[in-house]
Formats: structure tokens, sequence, C-alpha cells
């Protein structure tokens, strides 16, 4: 399919890619926090908000409701950008649509803090809700944990880490090896295959075969926990989310892909933006629904 007409107008406002090497990260993440925290206004009001520390890692809880299930958050931005502010409005908007609560990992961002600061991070974040969710009212029998590129990645990553850490992986477009070679095809203002190399490197320099860090290789997936990976078709990491989600089920593990006609990467967190995004976030609280249920 051709690029979704919502695409092509995002890709259009976007520009070319932008090379990775005059990227100003300091910059760049105080202008992304400071349009986040700009548009805060207009973002979906739920029940409770809460800044939290989980042993030492920020952590964001959403609750929509008292007693909701809960599932951990980690956003993308290539372990290099983005934080709760950022995916702010977007957890609120999950939230509130979909009936679970999340708490969204502020885990530390390379290059300053590269692998394994930021699945560490997320480890023990995921370690503190299993202990302490039922006194911030939520229910974390059954945990999945819902990752956005880079996200995904830190969630699969922790899934091979600790396979009894997370019960169901989301994965959203998810890096799964830094060693795949990405077709320039696939490039555009999204994401490209020059930026991608760039933000592997400062994310894992040196670690590109850890199991933890190249996920789609990991040697033992059959122990990794059922999955759901969306991935667009318009997008770098396409063929390598869906290569993991083949692996997975050759293994024996339940695992559902579901590519995202016409669509570019990032497009699931801006619902505003994309039709699809909506259908998806719907969909996705369909999937958490029923995997909790097969699970019980």
């Amino acid at each position: 399919m051709a690029l979704h007409p919502q695409a092509r107008r995002m890709l259009s406002e976007l520009g070319e890619p932008t090379d990775p090497a005059e990227i100003d990260l300091v910059e760049q993440r105080r202008q992304a926090r400071e349009a986040a925290l700009a548009a805060r206004s207009e973002s979906v009001r739920i029940d409770h908000v809460d800044d939290l520390d989980a042993d030492g890692v920020p952590v964001r809880l959403y609750r929509p409701r008292g007693g909701a299930p809960v599932a951990l958050y980690v956003h993308g931005g290539g372990w290099v950008m983005h934080d709760l502010e950022t995916h702010d409005a977007f957890c609120r908007y999950l939230a509130s649509t979909t009936g679970w609560a999340l708490l969204a990992v502020d885990y530390r961002r390379a290059p300053e803090h590269p692998y394994p600061a930021p699945l560490d991070d997320v480890v023990t974040a995921a370690r503190w809700l299993r202990r302490e969710a039922s006194g911030h009212d939520v229910d974390a029998s059954f945990l999945p944990g819902i990752g956005d590129s880079a996200g995904g990645n830190l969630v699969a990553g922790a899934c091979v880490r600790d396979p009894t850490l997370l019960d169901f992986q989301l994965l959203l477009y998810p890096a799964t090896d830094p060693r795949v070679e990405l077709d320039p095809d696939d490039d555009n203002a999204a994401l490209d295959a020059a930026s991608m190399r760039w933000m592997w490197s400062a994310y894992a320099e040196g670690a590109f075969d850890h199991p933890e860090v190249a996920v789609l290789r990991a040697p033992e997936p059959g122990r990794l926990p059922p999955a759901m990976v969306v991935t667009a078709e318009h997008d770098a990491l396409r063929d390598q989310g869906e290569a993991y989600v083949t692996r997975l089920a050759e293994a024996g593990v339940r695992a559902t892909g579901w590519r995202a006609q016409g669509m570019v990467h990032s497009f699931w967190r801006q619902p505003h933006t994309f039709d699809s995004a909506q259908d998806l976030v719907v969909m996705a609280g369909a999937v958490l629904d029923a995997a909790a249920t097969l699970n019980g």
C-alpha cells in the first residue's frame, strides 16, 4: 500500500531526514519537553496521575479508576530522546481509552547512560510495580509491558534478562537487532537507517551481540512471555519486528504480528494525527484484556 494520506502529510511537515551527527541532544530534548508541556492543557483528564520513586527510578502512574489492571509503559526515542513529559498526553489517552493503568518509566538515556543503565531502570521499575501495586490501588497480578520503538527493545530486553518479569509483551515497531542491515528504500523523515545506526551505537556500542540488546537473537526465545508486535509498513524497523514475532512463534510462544498499512514509524503515539493510532489504541486495550483472561 502507498503511504496513507495522513502519513504523507506528516512526512511533508517533517521535511528531509536530519543528519544524526548534527543533532544537538540537549536542545532537541529541551524543545520536545517544552512542546509537550505547552500542549498539556489539551490532555485527557483521568482519575489519578502521580509521580513516584520506584527504588530510585522516576516513574509516573496513570490510574483511570481504582483497582484498574496496570501495565508497564516504556517510551521510545532511540534510547536518547523523550521522557515522561513527551509521552504524558499519550499515556493519559491510552489509560483513559483502554481502562488500563500505566506506570511510565523515566529511564536514564544514552549516550550519557548507555546499556545497561536504561534496561536496569526498566527492570527495577517492573519489580517495584509487582511489589507495590496494591498500595497504589492498581492490580499487577497480570503485568504486561508496553514499549514503542526503543522502548519496545527495552521491554523485550527486560524479558530476556528475566522471563518471569512481565506476563505479556505489547511492542510497537520495536528495534530488535542492531546488526540487521536496514533497507534504504524504507528511509523517510520519521526514521532513516543512518539515524538508527547512530542511536544503536549511542545505546549499546560494544554490546551489539548481547541478547538483552539483540533480542531477535536471544538464545532461548521459548522462555519469553507471549507477545503482540505491531509494525508499520513504511518503517525501517518493519522487517526486524516481524522477524521477532516469527522467532517467538517458531519457539512455541503465543505471538501475533500486525502490520499497519500505509503507516510510518511513531504513528502509534499520535492519535490526533492518525486514525490508525486511534484504532490501534482501542485494539491494544482489547489485546491486553484478552491476554489477561487467557493468563487467568
